[in-house]
């Protein structure tokens, strides 16, 4: 997983209230700390920024190669 990854939530949710977000999809836009990932979640104005485990994501997309 890397910066500009498109990343889905799992389908098996470490928190109930991930539930809800399942079928959203997600942008990689940084690593705060080492096993934490921040999110932008994708089509919503303003931004809708996430910090969560990094083990709570899957990749779907790979982002554009540095």
């Amino acid at each position: 997983m890397k910066i500009g990854d498109t990343v889905k939530l799992k389908d098996d949710p470490k928190h109930d209230w991930m539930f809800e977000y399942l079928e959203e999809t997600f942008q990689v836009v940084d690593f705060p700390i080492e096993d934490s990932v921040k999110l932008k979640m994708v089509g919503t104005v303003p931004d809708w920024i996430w910090i969560i485990e990094k083990e709570s994501v899957e990749v779907t997309t790979k982002g554009e190669e540095e």
